[in-house]
């Protein structure tokens, strides 16, 4: 019976956890103010935080506490519990989703959940978004490769518009084996075609 009460208390505690971050937002109107971001919910899985503020987040300055949903800000940087600092964008008014390149060419990082019929009862999987300039719809990759983070057959599929970088994805010379390799793709990406 202890034990039962335990875990009711311990899953009790989980699901109401806060957790506070130092950060900083950028507002439309490009004012950075240094804040603390409040996470809620259940923070014992990673997975967890990056779905909490991808929605949106929550804010406390000064004592007032205010949530900002993607389409109140520009962005935002938090330093997570490894000492990283990791910016978020406003991608289209409807996610936050954190950067990996930004330039021309844009490289961001999102999760999806996804409700699933099988216990337990959803599934979350990663999503690299690429916008290109002058392009409304961005290209999403999904990470389902072994010995690579992306498929050569998901990059043939998806990077049609340039001949440059196209050709050295045929020929092999482009491998993303990890998340680096897909940033210096882009960089090349956007170094061969959009570079005028």
């Amino acid at each position: 019976m202890k034990l039962f009460s335990f875990t009711i208390l311990f899953l009790q505690f989980s699901f109401c956890f806060s957790q506070t971050y130092y950060g900083q937002i950028t507002t439309n109107e490009n004012d950075s103010l240094s804040v603390q971001i409040l996470i809620k919910g259940n923070m014992i899985f990673k997975n967890s935080k990056i779905l909490s503020i991808q929605e949106k987040i929550t804010v406390l300055n000064n004592g007032v506490s205010k949530d900002y949903y993607p389409k109140d800000l520009k962005s935002f940087k938090i330093k997570m519990e490894d000492n990283k600092v990791k910016t978020y964008d406003n991608v289209d008014n409807k996610i936050f989703a954190e950067r990996y390149y930004s330039n021309k060419v844009k490289l961001y990082y999102k999760l999806v959940e996804e409700e699933t019929i099988r216990s337990p009862y959803f599934t979350i999987y990663r999503v690299f978004l690429v916008k290109i300039p002058n392009q409304e719809n961005m290209i999403e990759l999904i990470p389902n490769g072994f010995s690579r983070l992306i498929t050569q057959k998901e990059m043939l599929a998806k990077f049609t518009n340039c001949k440059i970088s196209l050709g050295k994805i045929i020929n092999d010379e482009i491998k993303i084996k990890n998340e680096e390799k897909l940033v210096e793709f882009i960089v090349d990406y956007e170094k061969n075609c959009f570079n005028n």
